[in-house]
């Protein structure tokens, strides 16, 4: 083969390999920009122009990137400031030739990956993809992931809530077992004492029924009606107890004589014992309260009973009745057994027994139920003592309630 015809081949060959590098090049999907060391665009691509928003004649291969570089800076690609620092800044960076990768979201809402890679002889190459939907979808699973995060935490926590309510339920329920346990084995007892109380004394007057004197029977009808008359004060006091709990205890509000009230509740105690002497002095209360009597009645009744039963070998009970702050005040002290200081705060609570209670009969329903009648009337109760030297019970009430006036109430009468 001539000369001529070799060098008219490798003419041939060098077209169509430019012929198909310039056909790769403008079939890549992303953008390219070859630059040399003066930043001068040698070879550049359709997709560079589409993807930077750029006008291919206003930057036709053999431009200067810098000119591009001032082109976005005025126009605010890179954000607010001076535009000619911004394009330096951009320009200083291209200029090292170093390889480097970055994300930039231009002008028109795309996300661009932004790389460089140094080639030889100088220069560097630059390509651009258009990585928005990658980016974004991205963001939407990192967004989707925080999302789930945050949903299992308050899903965590909330079933970590409804263990703990469940557990708490759980424990309120052992507990509630072991106060009914605990109640039943009580009433049991309670209810068994009086029974066997008045079984006896009703035996004893069958054995005698021939030669019964009249002391005798006087003797055994006390005992009935002491036994009874407990068994009536249980009755009650698990009814209100009830009442109270589920809500439906409401009482009737009139004007009354505290004091009447307080000596009834002296004398049936009195009718029901002779060992316990009774010093009362109700003069200085008010001659007339709102209250409920009946509710009343049951705390004074209640009070006065525990100070009986609390002071077995010492007879003397002191009953004071007095004004204090607008609130009618009445004091019931002993001088029986006492309540150990670590018990005094717990001796309100339902089903609560003092230590020094022991071997004296009690539901420890009374006490709870007495607080509650006094809150429900506006007024509070105290409680002082020491063991072995008595407790002192004081209900404070307020003189009136604002209730409407009630015809046919009890006459209220001044000491």
């Amino acid at each position: 083969m001539s000369d001529g015809s070799s060098r008219k081949t490798r003419l041939v060959r060098r077209d169509d390999a430019n012929a198909i590098l310039q056909a790769t090049i403008d079939n890549f999907p992303g953008g390219i920009c070859v630059l040399d060391a003066d930043l001068v665009m040698q070879v550049t691509n359709r997709r560079f122009y589409e993807l930077l928003d750029l006008s291919e004649t206003m930057f036709p291969a053999g431009s200067n990137l810098e000119d591009v570089f001032r082109y976005n800076a005025r126009r605010g690609e890179y954000g607010a400031g001076d535009p000619e620092e911004k394009a330096r800044e951009r320009i200083s960076h291209v200029r090292r030739f170093e390889e480097h990768c970055f994300d930039r979201e231009v002008g028109t809402g795309l996300v661009l990956e932004m790389r460089s890679a140094p080639k030889p002889g100088g220069g560097s190459i630059l390509t651009y993809l258009d990585v928005t939907m990658k980016r974004r979808a991205e963001q939407d699973m990192l967004r989707h992931k925080e999302t789930l995060e945050t949903l299992v935490s308050v899903r965590t926590a909330e079933i970590e809530r409804q263990a703990e309510e469940l557990q708490r339920l759980l424990d309120q329920e052992r507990h509630i077992n072991e106060l009914q346990r605990q109640f039943v084995t009580m009433t049991s007892h309670e209810f068994r004492t009086p029974l066997a109380i008045i079984d006896g004394a009703a035996q004893r007057l069958q054995r005698r029924k021939d030669n019964i004197t009249s002391d005798f029977a006087e003797e055994k009808a006390g005992v009935i009606r002491s036994a009874v008359s407990r068994m009536v004060d249980l009755m009650e006091s698990f009814l209100s107890a009830g009442r109270i709990e589920h809500g439906r205890m409401t009482y009737e509000f009139r004007p009354c004589s505290l004091r009447e009230i307080v000596e009834r509740c002296v004398l049936r105690q009195k009718s029901i014992g002779n060992f316990h002497r009774f010093d009362v002095e109700l003069t200085s209360l008010p001659p007339v309260v709102v209250v409920d009597t009946a509710a009343i009645e049951q705390v004074f009744t209640n009070l006065i009973s525990n100070a009986v039963k609390y002071a077995p070998s010492s007879p003397d009970i002191f009953i004071r009745g007095y004004v204090d702050n607008g609130h009618a005040c009445v004091a019931i002290r002993d001088t029986g057994v006492g309540i150990d200081a670590e018990d005094l705060p717990k001796m309100f609570q339902r089903y609560f027994r003092a230590r020094s209670s022991t071997g004296i009969a009690g539901t420890g329903i009374g006490l709870n139920l007495v607080k509650q009648i006094v809150e429900g009337h506006s007024g509070h109760i105290k409680l002082e003592s020491r063991k072995n030297e008595g407790s002192t019970f004081t209900v404070v009430l307020p003189v009136s309630n604002t209730v409407p006036n009630v015809a046919g109430c009890d006459q209220a009468k001044a000491g």
